[in-house]
């Protein structure tokens, strides 16, 4: 029997207990034993309230300046760097994919690449496509949309895709 405790949940910047009723605990693939952690399955309220907190920080990140968002998503992007043999080592715990050949060697590599030019983007506005065609008088450009934005990874690509790290997650917050 575990002595595990439930991991908390991070909502609005802050870790706390789920309202959760139910926990799932996973499994290594390769030992087929537990890894001793036991996370909640988030309840409708604890959805809400992240979607509600997401809404208000959306708001909020409109009026930032590129260069404080730019400058985050490479701090995320060392910080992940910096963790490098520690995150390696829990998704081949969580996913048995090998550490260098695909964890560490590829899809890390990959996560902190997409940050950073996400950073890049944010910095030089190019992902606003900025167009004027002067023979048809139209000019128009991206705009960041209204409202937060769900980003669900999937679980065969721990980093460069997931919900946390990756592409989607680099940008969604590179627009804002």
């Amino acid at each position: 029997m575990s002595t595990s405790s439930i991991q908390p949940v991070l909502i609005d910047g802050a870790w706390t207990e789920s309202d959760s009723v139910s926990t799932f605990a996973p499994v290594n693939p390769l030992t087929k034993e537990p890894t001793n952690e036991i996370y909640p399955v988030s309840s409708i309220k604890d959805v809400e309230t992240a979607i509600e907190c997401a809404a208000e920080a959306s708001d909020d990140l409109l009026n930032f300046d590129p260069t404080t968002i730019a400058d985050f998503l490479e701090c995320y992007a060392d910080r992940i760097e910096a963790r490098r043999s520690d995150l390696v080592d829990m998704a081949h715990l969580e996913t048995a994919y090998p550490k260098e050949t695909r964890l560490g060697g590829i899809e890390l590599p990959r996560t902190i690449n997409q940050l950073r030019l996400a950073a890049n983007a944010v910095r030089n506005r190019s992902w606003m496509s900025p167009t004027i065609d002067t023979q048809t008088n139209i000019r128009s450009m991206y705009a960041a949309l209204e409202g937060g934005v769900v980003v669900f990874g999937p679980n065969n690509f721990p980093f460069a895709f997931g919900s946390i790290s990756g592409g989607d997650f680099a940008a969604a917050v590179a627009a804002g």
